[in-house]
């Protein structure tokens, strides 16, 4: 790496993208996840028809049990839980951790919807990894 003298301008900009550039670099590098909060969002799909909004989230590994499903107001849903830890069933004693990709602790994600829910119908369940959450729009006469 080399440093050079900066002023305003494009020399400026540049710097800011490789900047970046090396803490996006540390991140994919890293054995520690930077967060904002104690909590992690998993990944989230939301899908939309004409009668409703179906949305899938990423929970491989998880005991549905210890997943919650909750609808704050007609335009809002929250999916929070806690995935424990992933460890090797058969192997027993300490470990040695290489690569620490797979989050694990508690979780939450919030989906704002653009059109209201009829939250008494909402219906989830948990198939091969993914929770899908149905959430059928109120309709109007």
């Amino acid at each position: 790496m080399s440093f050079s003298k900066f002023g305003c301008g494009d020399d400026m900009h540049e710097w800011i993208r490789h900047m970046h550039d090396m803490f996006d670099e540390m991140k994919r590098r890293s054995f520690v996840q930077f967060r904002d909060e104690d909590t992690w969002q998993p990944a989230t799909d939301v899908y939309e028809t004409d009668v409703a909004y179906c949305i899938c989230v990423d929970l491989a590994g998880m005991n549905p049990e210890q997943v919650e499903v909750s609808c704050h107001d007609q335009h809002c849903v929250r999916i929070a839980g806690f995935r424990p830890n992933p460890r090797p069933a058969e192997i027993e004693g300490p470990l040695t951790l290489h690569i620490m990709e797979i989050d694990h602790g508690p979780f939450r994600r919030e989906v704002t919807l653009p059109e209201p829910i009829n939250v008494q119908s909402v219906e989830a369940t948990y198939d091969k990894g993914y929770l899908w959450v149905m959430l059928p729009k109120i309709t109007t006469p």
